[in-house]
């Protein structure tokens, strides 16, 4: 069963940690609000088999452009975010 895991803070908080020991291959990772601030710091990471997004709105919206995102992370829209609800099983929000 694939969850999405939504992730709402920076990797200062807890949320980072906890959603990281909840991973499964097949998951997927979408940074929302503040955990678009996350994105660079994925790499300490061991994420295989993970796919990773962030909220392109949220990302202009504090600065950071969508092209300096590492390569493993796709900027997506609203409308990606409601796709990527409906592929998964289950969401889990980490907050």
């Amino acid at each position: 069963m694939s969850s999405l895991h939504t992730i709402n803070k920076s990797t200062a908080h807890c949320a980072m940690t906890s959603c990281m020991k909840a991973l499964q291959s097949g998951d997927s990772i979408l940074l929302i609000e503040d955990g678009v601030y996350a994105s660079a710091q994925l790499s300490q990471y061991n994420i295989e088999g993970v796919s990773i997004y962030a909220l392109r709105e949220d990302l202009l919206a504090r600065g950071l452009p969508t092209t300096q995102l590492p390569g493993a992370i796709q900027a997506v829209s609203y409308c990606d975010f409601v796709d990527l609800v409906c592929r998964h099983q289950r969401c889990v929000s980490w907050t």
